[in-house]
């Protein structure tokens, strides 16, 4: 596990000229860490490539982050083929339950 704050990695998430193993590895520190708030703003970042977008949005799909993955399809939607996704990764989670 690295040493990185969940800033240093939403930088290098959002990092356009880091290596793209190394920004998957940011997402999946913040899904490891929790950081709910931090992977749906990567979620919603339109500016982000959607590979990275969609990785964030799969980090999500666990029990600590529920609430913050029904807010994505309920409360303030995210957009196209993103919002399906969130509709059934929040489907399966409430079916784990």
């Amino acid at each position: 596990m690295s040493s990185r704050t969940p800033e240093e990695c939403i930088d290098l998430a959002l990092a356009e000229d880091a290596d793209a193993k190394a920004r998957a590895d940011a997402i999946r520190e913040l899904r490891t860490a929790n950081e709910c708030d931090e992977l749906e703003a990567l979620v919603r970042r339109e500016d982000l490539d959607e590979r990275f977008r969609r990785q964030a949005l799969e980090a999500l799909a666990t029990p600590q982050c529920d609430s913050t993955l029904r807010e994505l399809v309920e409360e303030e939607p995210v957009g196209g083929s993103l919002r399906e996704d969130a509709e059934e990764l929040l489907a399966t989670v409430e079916d784990d339950r």
